[in-house]
């Protein structure tokens, strides 16, 4: 009996595509974030966390596409017309946050 190693994959899809592929998404994107922060943010915003963590935070909490959709509402509100600012956390969801830095 001869162990193939892609029979072996194949089997293992699903538990392969949730433990290995899936956090690389979340990793590049929250990494593309840290690379504005460092290098390209000017630090001007009316909120804090800024945009940009408010982002990242979401992105850790609530995955890909439903962070980066909170972080683009949060961009929405965020401009200079816009007289509001102040404290304005990333909404959490406690039993599933797990950082990735």
């Amino acid at each position: 009996m001869k162990l193939n190693v892609f029979e072996i994959a194949a089997q293992n899809v699903r538990i392969l595509r949730r433990s290995v592929f899936r956090p690389y998404g979340k990793m590049i994107c929250m990494r593309m974030i840290l690379f504005y922060q460092r290098h390209l943010s000017a630090h001007t915003c009316n909120f804090i966390p800024t945009c940009s963590e408010y982002t990242l935070r979401c992105i850790n909490n609530h995955g890909v596409v439903i962070g980066i959709l909170l972080g683009c509402w949060r961009f929405l509100r965020c401009n200079p017309i816009s007289c509001k600012g102040g404290y304005d956390p990333a909404p959490e969801n406690y039993f599933k946050v797990r950082w990735l830095i």
